[in-house]
């Protein structure tokens, strides 16, 4: 793969910075923290390259609901379809408004999570919304015609006097358009939630007045917390990422987190929504409920299926080389069985493909067992495992079933899961105490023949064992001991759907641990990597990153990976099961405390974090919010009262420029540590993958030739040596490229720019491009501005003519 510096030069000026244009293969909620001073304006930046100052966006509930303000066609629109709830809400009976209401409730948030859901990934694949305006000329003033003159009066009637429609780009005046049908389904979302609570208000049956009180007190609890997320939520992203902005356009802000995103990941949709069982404690109805549930449900497919997608796209990393190896291991070897005429590789680079492969580590074309995952009927520890599954589980089941002995069965999966438990938290905390003082396993192994490499093989596989049999043994205990008889059905429902969420709970947690830590960490590695030299790290560069759900939590596994089997327990409605599990959890505290948080201390030292991030957030709303204010106004603009306030106090104009001379030195230190983590975290990935590059996907194959410029061609009369001035631009220049790939490559391959520092290889990228990037296929149904600007890129695939 080629790449080539790039200098961009200013035609007025000498001053240059540097930059590098990277293709790499396709198969390679964060918040927005602003630092600069409340004097800096907000820099917007569209898909083209065109930066423009973002304008202050008004309060939507101000706008709305102040009778001073005033009201746009959109505000009246919006004001009409909420006072119809509170017309069917106080004019129909009780039986039909509870009706209408649900169906209304049902519309907006499918209207919410469909239709918003459709034009958001409309606009994050296709820029198919901007593309509409443009197509249709609605918003020019050439084309549009008196519908242009009627959305601009709209859009400047709700916007202040910095905002300009001409001014501003199309990108920024869709995002406006597209705020007001936010602002209309939300809102008609939530009132019909709010009226269809009412509705069902003192239909709960409590046997007891305590029981009333506590289901109360617990909804006003939620719904306050809820409150308190969505406030601190707002404060953290503003009105740019509540309402979707970089969808449209993206501004010059860093990534980072803080307030409650530091609680729990993707807190809009996850505790953001307590308040629906917040409504449905208060109401004691199970309708609301599970109306509440179905709604939530819905929300976490909108950020499966349209947030989490464009945010990958737009700011995550791509993947590490040793997860492209393996994304891409079937098409590798596709590669080497297929005719070698389809790519142009050297012959060294074709003849050398087996010998590669065979080098490959078992752990990459044969990956380990991960509970079920990777499971290969011909393997024997597979097999095994299976086999000692159905002689502990499957033969008990069969006899329960065959004689009806349950209580038998129930002692002896009890006994069973007890033992098992012990085992795998005890047995091998034991093990690996000792594997972290003195290296027992692996010196076991080096005394009879063998390496470090078997150990922690072997390891794997009884650590696998373990964790399989604690889940099948008590699976059979949740199914010897389930009974129900007579119970309430409401009752059944309720436990079962409790159980199933706690199941899915669990299941979400263990994947993000696996997905964070990987293999090696999966299976606590670092009690075995003893030798840096097997990380390819000195010790001084070890460093302890707490990424994924480690963010939020220091020990998942210990506070929430037994949340499966407390919902074994409800769905089973057995205390023997609870008791099991309560047991386990005990258990995997005991293994934090004395195996795992030791063993850290003294890897990773003072980096060994105390609190987690939860705490931390939970004791900064406390010891902050006492005595502050409800609303804060966003840190980044100020409202018109605070710049009257400054104008009669004289005393604030001093105390603003102390507080301007003291942000700049610690905006100074802020970007300095982020500079110094991004290029500590590219050294960690230099030297722990150099090995592997070579062995992803023909990387001969990708290539990148940059034609030379305006630079170029002026220089050339005056100095043709120059050979320099062949990769440097003007600033604003379209840059050319003619690239090559195998013929049978991606069609999402792509093509981006990156700072020449930011990558530690030529090869594979570790940073986001922040957006420039291009696919090198573009859709055909795209406008042309969308492929164009300060990349242009043109291409030929070897094997095919020009």
């Amino acid at each position: 793969m080629a790449v080539r510096k790039r200098h961009l030069k200013r035609k007025d000026s000498t001053a240059s910075s540097t930059s590098v244009l990277a293709m790499a293969p396709a198969d390679g909620d964060e918040t927005v923290a602003d630092i600069r001073t409340p004097e800096q304006p907000l820099t917007g930046r569209t898909p083209d390259g065109t930066a423009f100052a973002v304008p202050k966006t008004r309060d939507m509930l101000q706008s709305l609901f102040n009778p001073l303000t005033p009201k746009t066609t959109f505000d009246i629109v919006t004001l009409a379809m909420l006072s119809t709830h509170l017309l069917v809400a106080l004019l129909l009976p009780l039986a039909v408004k509870r009706t209408v209401l649900m169906a209304s409730f049902a519309f907006w948030r499918l209207c919410y999570n469909g239709g918003l859901g459709w034009v958001l990934n409309w606009q994050s694949s296709r820029h198919g919304l901007v593309a509409m305006f443009k197509r249709n000329g609605w918003l020019d003033p050439s084309r549009g015609g008196k519908l242009h003159l009627w959305l601009k009066s709209e859009l400047e009637a709700k916007m202040g006097n910095d905002y300009s429609f001409e001014a501003v780009p199309i990108e920024f005046n869709a995002w406006l358009l597209y705020r007001q049908l936010v602002d209309l389904i939300l809102l008609n979302d939530f009132t019909a939630y709010f009226f269809l609570c009412s509705c069902y208000v003192g239909s709960a049956s409590d046997s007891e007045p305590w029981q009333a009180f506590l289901r109360i007190a617990g909804g006003l609890i939620l719904l306050a917390f809820n409150l308190w997320v969505k406030i601190d939520a707002h404060r953290v992203v503003k009105d740019y990422a509540w309402y979707w902005g970089d969808f449209f356009f993206l501004v010059e802000q860093s990534l980072t987190f803080d307030g409650v995103f530091e609680m729990a990941p993707h807190p809009m949709y996850s505790i953001g929504y307590a308040g629906y069982y917040g409504g449905s404690l208060i109401t004691g109805s199970y309708t609301i409920f599970y109306a509440s549930l179905a709604a939530h449900m819905l929300q976490f497919l909108f950020l499966s299926l349209v947030e989490n997608p464009h945010i990958e796209k737009t700011y995550e990393r791509p993947p590490l080389a040793v997860q492209v190896i393996k994304r891409s291991r079937n098409r590798r070897l596709s590669l080497a069985l297929s005719d070698p005429g389809d790519c142009a590789v050297d012959d060294a680079v074709a003849s050398g493909i087996a010998s590669s492969i065979r080098e490959r580590p078992t752990s990459l074309w044969h990956p380990d067992l991960i509970i079920f995952k990777n499971f290969d009927l011909f393997r024997a520890s597979d097999i095994l495992i299976m086999l000692l599954l159905a002689y502990s589980v499957g033969i008990p089941l069969g006899f329960m079933w065959a004689t009806g002995h349950v209580r038998l069965v129930l002692v002896y999966s009890i006994c069973q899961c007890v033992g098992w438990i012990l085992f795998r938290t005890l047995a091998l905390g034991f093990l690996l105490k000792r594997q972290s003082t003195s290296q027992l396993i692996t010196r076991w192994y080096i005394k009879h023949g063998g390496n470090g490499e078997e150990a922690f093989t072997s390891w794997r596989a009884v650590c696998n064992t373990a964790t399989i049999m604690t889940y099948g043994s008590f699976g059979l205990v949740a199914l010897a001991a389930y009974h129900w008889g007579d119970a309430d059905y409401s009752n059944l429902i309720l436990f079962h759907t409790l159980g199933l969420l706690l199941i899915a709970f669990h299941v979400w947690s263990s994947r993000s641990v696996y997905e964070t830590l990987g293999d090696f960490g999966w299976f606590y590695g670092d009690f075995f990597a003893r030798d840096p030299s097997m990380l390819s790290l000195a010790p001084a560069d070890i460093k302890l990153y707490y990424t994924g759900i480690y963010r939020y939590l220091n020990n998942p596994e210990k506070v929430i990976g037994q949340a499966a089997f407390y919902g074994l327990a409800l769905i089973s409605r057995s205390w023997a099961v609870f008791a099991l599990a309560l047991l386990l959890q005990i258990c995997y505290f005991l293994f934090s405390a004395y195996v795992e948080t030791p063993h850290m201390e003294k890897i990773y030292g003072a980096q060994v974090r105390r609190e987690s991030g939860i705490v931390r957030t939970v004791k900064k709303a406390v010891s902050l919010g006492i005595g502050q204010p409800l609303f804060l106004g966003s840190e980044s603009y100020i409202d018109d009262e605070s710049r009257h306030v400054g104008e009669d106090v004289p005393e604030s104009s001093g105390m603003a420029n102390l507080l301007a001379s003291t942000t700049n030195p610690v905006r100074n230190i802020l970007l300095e540590t982020r500079g110094l983590l991004s290029t500590t975290t590219a050294r960690l990935a230099e030297r722990a993958l150099p090995s592997e590059l070579s062995k992803i996907d023909h990387l001969g194959c990708y290539g990148l030739k940059l034609l030379p410029g305006a630079a170029w061609r002026t220089s050339a009369t005056k100095n043709p040596s120059n050979k320099a001035a062949k990769s440097t631009y003007f600033l604003g220049e379209p840059i050319r490229v003619d690239w090559q790939a195998p013929l049978n490559h991606s069609r999402r391959d792509w093509i981006g720019i990156y700072p020449v520092t930011a990558n530690f290889s030529n090869q594979i990228t570790t940073v986001s491009s922040k957006g420039r990037y291009v696919y090198i296929h573009p859709d055909e149904n795209l406008l042309a501005e969308m492929v164009v600007g300060d990349s242009v890129f043109a291409g030929i695939v070897k094997g095919t003519s020009k």
